[in-house]
């Protein structure tokens, strides 16, 4: 006989099916094995959630040892790799949307390992999602309040028409749910982990990118970044460094990056950026990167940082898992500053 997971409508999803455990929508959480309920207790996971918040966050010990007590169950969309360690080194329960279950209870012991790579999805018309679409779900996962076509629309710097075509096929999709009608309707990531997790399996958001080699010369790849964000910004050209040197900007991995990343808006041949910035264009010895960004993907909403333009964060994410050895350090960004 499976057991029988009771959870939250919201909370289903996050689970795939396996043939010993039934998942069903309750409001009051329990897993039943048997004869026997196990209650649980949800304890909303904060974003960002860090090792050192931990034990203010969870309620340990007594309640999880006594049977009459139900058992604290951690959910969260992202929960990162050390802190699902550090709450199984204490014994501690938790769920997040990636499909990682830890249920630790009296004669119960639940773990899976959050195996699947994409979300379960509806896959109604299978059309691709071209550059401009990346460039308005990028914008979509900043926003914290939902939002509507028209605003998504400013904020990403597309037509009403583009921005609508792409909210209607997440809305398919199941990514996003929406509220009110007419005028006042407005869209809302259902859960952000999902959204990215489907956004990099798909070509267009991890193109490879027309490029150019140059070599630029700099004491230290900080000096690197800071004169050539200077340089470009000087003659008028859109830019935007991306990957791992960006993520190094926001303290993520080593500042010792052999070959930095910058997107040059599509209007600026490579070329004429190169001369721009007075590099030498060569594949030996080059310590730069110059990336045709197609459609403006990291120069739209670049930001201004420590004196140097980086892309939005998700587009440094992307860019970072692409890049030789760049998986770890991608990871780590999501985990400490993405947070979802």
């Amino acid at each position: 006989m499976p057991a029988v997971f009771h959870l939250p409508a919201r909370l289903i999803p996050w689970l795939s099916p396996q043939p010993w455990l039934q998942v069903r929508s309750a409001t009051r959480p329990s897993l039943r094995v048997g004869e026997r309920e196990v209650r649980l207790r949800l304890l909303e996971a904060p974003s960002k959630l860090s090792v050192d918040q931990l034990p203010s966050l969870l309620s340990l010990g007594a309640p999880a040892k006594d049977t009459g007590h139900a058992i604290p169950l951690l959910v969260g969309a992202f929960l990162s790799q050390r802190v699902r360690e550090a709450l199984e080194a204490r014994d501690a329960s938790y769920l997040d949307a990636g499909g990682h279950l830890h249920l630790v209870a009296p004669g119960v012991f639940i773990h899976l390992g959050g195996a699947r790579s994409a979300p379960r999805l509806k896959q109604p018309g299978q059309g691709t999602l071209g550059a401009h679409g990346v460039r308005a779900i990028q914008a979509l996962l900043g926003e914290q309040a939902p939002v509507s076509v028209s605003q998504l629309a400013e904020r990403a710097a597309l037509s009403v028409g583009q921005t609508h075509k792409v909210l209607t096929r997440l809305e398919e999709l199941g990514l996003v749910q929406t509220s009110g009608r007419g005028p006042t309707k407005r869209r809302t990531v259902r859960e952000r982990t999902e959204l990215l997790d489907w956004l990099q399996t798909q070509t267009s958001a991890t193109r490879r990118e027309r490029s150019l080699q140059v070599a630029l010369y700099a004491r230290r790849p900080e000096d690197l970044w800071l004169h050539s964000s200077a340089k470009l910004s000087k003659a008028g050209i859109p830019h935007a460094l991306t990957g791992a040197a960006a993520a190094s900007v926001f303290g993520i991995g080593p500042t010792s990056v052999p070959l930095s990343r910058i997107r040059i808006s599509p209007e600026v041949p490579l070329h004429q950026a190169a001369e721009a910035l007075g590099a030498e264009v060569t594949e030996r010895g080059a310590n730069l990167t110059l990336l045709q960004d197609t459609g403006r993907v990291g120069c739209q909403s670049a930001t201004h940082q420590d004196g140097i333009f980086v892309a939005p964060p998700v587009r440094i994410y992307l860019d970072a898992r692409s890049e030789r050895r760049g998986e770890d350090i991608a990871q780590r960004f999501r985990e400490e500053v993405l947070g979802y």
